[in-house]
């Protein structure tokens, strides 16, 4: 049963994208990763109670925290959209499963790298499917983004990233480099961004100083063209959105009541809509706003101030005391998460949630 639940587990890592696959289980709305979650929650439960032991909760405080701050969350708020809601519940839930089966299973460091590996090569494959599907003429966007079967560009790059740092970081010039064009090819200028500063604050000892300014500096002109440029000569771009995004959250945080328990869980577009109009004097730009683009922002809204001291206080714990290649891969999160934060999805909810636990740990230990 124990070799059954590291095959299933595997799986799951190797097919993070398979929530794709979409169906309905009588009138329950489901995809494939669910349902390939649930086969590994049986042989897990079924491991532990061959094995006769329980888990060590104290490798899961991560998600214990997020439950807690859940449900402070949902006591403290009235729920505008409850289908937000539910989503949002199921997110927590199928990611905070998937989390605990892999801390649980690899207890070595080398097993949870070779997970990690065969994660990343898993965003390989997807990768050339998602360039394949596009160049079949599916889903193309208007600027010629690699999006795959994806929404956005962006939720395929923010899926890349991480491993694009995890293969780089451990010198798997191959896989980084076909990781590094996938992202490329998505236009993601915080992927790419976030991405370079992580590299290069990892390799800053080790590289001349020349190098590192000529990257940035190029790397610098290429963000000016694409994103800083555009605002300035069109009236819509995505910083414009996000201007007024941040516009919008500062009226809303203005409340007291939403500053101190924010708005509910993934009740920001909810709470946009209604605001929206009245705070810019006018319709915004896009209506449908399921996030609020900023890490702070999305923590705040979705579980109060008890949010914002938590992710700050994990903020503080990476970079002061980076200990692995996992820590360098979630600072990526934070970077990106400045502008970004498509966090609550089925995969990369999973991967936040992951490096979260595998990065920090309570007063700084290493929990094997």
């Amino acid at each position: 049963m124990q070799k059954l639940n590291k095959y299933l587990l595997l799986i799951n890592l190797f097919f993070l994208q398979s929530y794709l696959i979409r169906f309905n289980l009588g009138p329950y709305p489901s995809n494939l990763q669910e349902v390939l979650i649930a086969l590994n929650g049986l042989t897990f439960l079924a491991t532990l109670i061959k094995e006769k032991r329980w888990p060590n909760w104290r490798k899961h405080w991560i998600l214990g925290i997020f439950l807690i701050l859940s449900a402070v969350s949902f006591l403290s708020n009235t729920i505008i959209s409850e289908i937000d809601f539910i989503r949002h519940l199921k997110f927590l839930f199928f990611a905070g499963t998937l989390t605990t089966i892999f801390l649980e299973t690899f207890n070595q460091e080398k097993e949870k790298i070779a997970a990690f590996e065969v994660m990343g090569l898993g965003a390989i494959i997807f990768g050339i499917f998602s360039v394949t599907y596009n160049l079949l003429g599916f889903n193309v966007a208007h600027d010629l983004r690699l999006l795959g079967p994806l929404d956005a560009a962006v939720y395929l790059a923010y899926y890349f990233a991480p491993f694009f740092i995890f293969f780089t970081l451990r010198r798997n010039w191959l896989y980084a480099l076909i990781l590094g064009l996938l992202i490329l090819s998505t236009k993601s200028m915080g992927a790419i961004g976030g991405s370079a500063v992580v590299i290069g604050f990892y390799y800053a000892r080790k590289i001349d100083k020349r190098i590192l300014i000529s990257v940035a500096t190029l790397l610098a002109v290429v963000i000016f063209y694409n994103k800083i440029l555009p605002t300035i000569q069109t009236d819509y771009s995505s910083l414009d959105e996000r201007g007024e995004i941040w516009q919008v959250s500062g009226h809303l945080l203005s409340d007291w009541q939403t500053l101190i328990f924010g708005a509910g869980l993934s009740q920001f577009e909810a709470s946009y809509i209604e605001a929206a109009d009245t705070v810019l004097g006018r319709p915004p730009l896009d209506y449908h706003v399921i996030q609020p683009h900023n890490i702070f922002l999305l923590f705040i809204f979705h579980y109060g101030i008890l949010g914002l001291i938590f992710i700050l206080y994990l903020i503080y714990e990476v970079l002061c005391r980076p200990k692995s290649v996992f820590s360098w891969m979630l600072i990526y999160f934070f970077i990106h998460g400045l502008i970004d934060t498509p966090y609550y999805k089925n995969d990369l909810l999973f991967i936040l949630m992951l490096l979260m636990s595998l990065a920090v740990f309570p007063r700084g230990k290493r929990l094997a």
